[in-house]
């Protein structure tokens, strides 16, 4: 066995490793803790190469080069992002793909038939522990609803992550069919195939299904090419341009046009909560959709900044959106990567990220066209198609948010890469291995401090649940750091931090709801509790009107800002304001019985005590409507 295959065999058990490894004391068990453990390895890699003075390979294609254009923007784009923490995380994230597309690229290039059959052991065996998980998990729920089948996620998190990760393994399994001789391995990859389709039709991940039906049709495409191969010689450039305006009309134009006239746009509440009842309703995400082009249209060249989506979605309004503007669920991702994209980095970033998928793909076609070794075609073929179908699947959900996915997606790169340009690469110098070296090490840094945050977050939500305030205090001190400032549904630490200090009678309680409104200037949660203080503690009824007016707009449903501000008007013996405020109120005997009959589907593990919560917040409702008629008779 040479050096080539051990080293071959070493990153494959890297791979494994990286993929299935989760901690169960973080809020967030998988994100992080695979994210370090991929830093890692690339730091180790990066540094036997030092050692061992090897040269790296890359692809020497404008292709490959567009793509790290597009990561130096999003890089950039810290400079003006509000949170820069999320910024930096986001970022970090973002540059696993280039140092994948290298490490495997060169893997390729140095023996490709070796890479392609541990890249096909790897996903076998983490394909068949994420079907393990999930097919027990499968077997213990109760029905196939909805709600039910959110409770299954393999240990991806998510049961629409999951179905992502079965479809891209699954799908990179039948690579057998061009690189084993052996009939079991191909009947393996096939019955694998088989269990992992299940599954998702089991999962109804639409998404996921709808990308594996235009992964087959991209397929077809591609046999149907191969047998008219003197029609397609011709065009390239042309094509690649006419491709490149489609796309990028769909996204800005047409998508938003589909978006405008999905949303529900009647004013009668208690339809639009008929209407986002259920998460699977496609009125949701078109709602996610409408409210990310409004921040695009706030910042339009350049975006909110990557990673800041989730800062700025808020201020586009919740309200329409029954789990986040009724429930208080916050949503983290607009359900659809290039929408994300634009938004954090505005129309030229969105540009430059389509300029390379749609050269990516064209290039790759063109290129098998051209091959005339069957099964090196039926693997493009396959890894094109399931590229394409991975695209496709991002329109309506955000699995390049997790780390297995980010490994796996930039893998299939570095295969589509080597067949653009399997015989034109270029060798970096040595000192490439001080560069690749310091970035590993940086992004391990940056997952150290991400880790410490979640695991002490993980701490404070516990003593949170036990009222245990020095605790919350003490943890969420621990978990601030510059690269970890909220956690990882949207609220700052520094909202924790000043919860504890009001409950425990600090004064300083305001100075920790200023600065996590620097954070996140527009949580309702914070900007409520912020009003308070501003009034109690600073005395400063003008922006304690503000923020509590700012909460409102934001959440409109959101109860307890209506209460504050009309009690805080009520004290200033201003009843008819109180009033105003009060009659803005929606929560009568009807949304009472319905947030009551969802709460098993919002609060599976404390229905009880989510309803006795909806009880009092409705008690509370009636008696500020007591106070004020009490204060009118005066």
């Amino acid at each position: 066995m040479n050096s080539h295959t051990i080293r071959t065999a070493c990153i494959a058990i890297g791979i494994i490793a990286s993929c299935v490894i989760w901690l169960p004391v973080l809020y967030d068990k998988f994100l992080i803790a695979r994210f370090v453990a991929v830093a890692a390895g690339l730091a180790i890699l990066f540094l036997f190469a030092l050692i061992g003075k090897k040269r790296w390979r890359i692809p020497d294609t404008p292709v490959f080069y567009i793509y790290l254009l597009f990561t130096l923007f999003c890089g950039c784009s810290i400079l003006w992002a509000t949170n820069t923490a999320e910024a930096i995380f986001a970022f970090s994230t973002k540059l696993l793909t280039p140092l994948i597309i290298i490490v495997f690229f060169s893997l390729l290039s140095t023996d490709r038939h070796v890479t392609q059959k541990a890249l096909w052991v790897s996903a076998a065996i983490i394909l068949a522990v994420y079907l393990f998980f999930a097919v027990i998990q499968l077997f213990h729920v109760e029905s196939f609803s909805f709600e039910q089948l959110y409770r299954v996620s393999g240990i991806n998190g998510h049961k629409n992550l999951l179905a992502a990760m079965l479809f891209v393994l699954s799908a990179f399994l039948l690579t057998a069919f061009s690189i084993f001789e052996n009939k079991l391995l191909k009947g393996l990859s096939v019955f694998m195939f088989a269990v992992a389709i299940i599954v998702i039709i089991l999962l109804k991940s639409r998404a996921v299904l709808f990308g594996l039906i235009v992964a087959g049709i991209c397929f077809g495409i591609m046999i149907l090419m191969c047998h008219c191969k003197k029609h397609f010689h011709r065009g390239y450039h042309l094509t690649i341009i006419i491709s490149i305006v489609l796309v990028y009309a769909f996204i800005t134009v047409g998508l938003r046009w589909f978006a405008d006239r999905s949303v529900p746009h009647t004013s009668e509440k208690s339809e639009i909560e008929h209407n986002m009842l259920s998460t699977s309703s496609l009125a949701e995400r078109c709602l996610l959709w409408d409210k990310t082009y409004l921040i695009a249209d706030k910042h339009p060249l350049t975006g909110c900044g990557i990673g800041n989506w989730q800062i700025h979605f808020p201020d586009a309004g919740l309200e329409g959106l029954y789990r986040s503007d009724v429930w208080n669920v916050n949503f983290t991702k607009p359900h659809n990567e290039y929408l994300g994209m634009l938004s954090e980095t505005g129309y030229l970033g969105l540009l430059l990220y389509i300029i390379f998928l749609v050269s990516m793909t064209v290039g790759v076609s063109f290129a098998l066209v051209k091959t005339r070794n069957r099964k090196e075609f039926l693997f493009g073929a396959i890894i094109l198609s399931l590229f394409v179908g991975g695209c496709v699947n991002a329109l309506f959900d955000f699995p390049n948010s997790r780390i297995e996915h980010v490994i796996w997606m930039g893998i299939i790169m570095a295969n589509l890469l080597h067949i653009i340009r399997q015989d034109q690469q270029k060798a970096l110098g040595k000192g490439w291995n001080v560069v690749f070296l310091s970035v590993a090490l940086m992004l391990l840094a940056v997952g150290g401090f991400r880790l410490k945050g979640d695991r002490n977050t993980f701490r404070m939500q516990q003593a949170l649940k036990n009222s245990d305030w020095k605790a919350v205090e003490r943890y969420g001190h621990q978990a601030l750091s510059v690269f970890y400032t909220i956690d990882p549904v949207g609220l700052p630490v520094q909202w924790y931090l000043g919860k504890a200090e009001k409950q425990m009678g600090n004064p300083q309680a305001i100075n920790s709801f200023r600065k996590a409104r620097r954070f996140a200037p527009y949580c309702k949660e914070n900007l409520n509790d912020l009003g308070l203080a501003e009034y109690y503690t600073a005395h400063d009824l003008e922006k304690a009107e503000f923020c509590l007016k700012e909460a409102i707009r934001i959440s409109p449903n959101y109860l307890y800002p209506y209460l504050n501000l009309a009690y805080i008007y009520l004290s200033e013996n201003e009843p008819q304001k109180a009033k105003a405020v009060a009659d803005g109120i929606y929560f009568d005997e009807h949304k009472r019985d319905v947030m009551k009959a969802d709460a098993i589907y919002f609060e599976p593990f404390n229905t009880e005590a989510a309803r006795q919560k909806i009880d009092a917040d409705y008690e509370a409702t009636r008696m500020l409507y007591m106070a004020i008629f009490e204060k009118m008779k005066k």
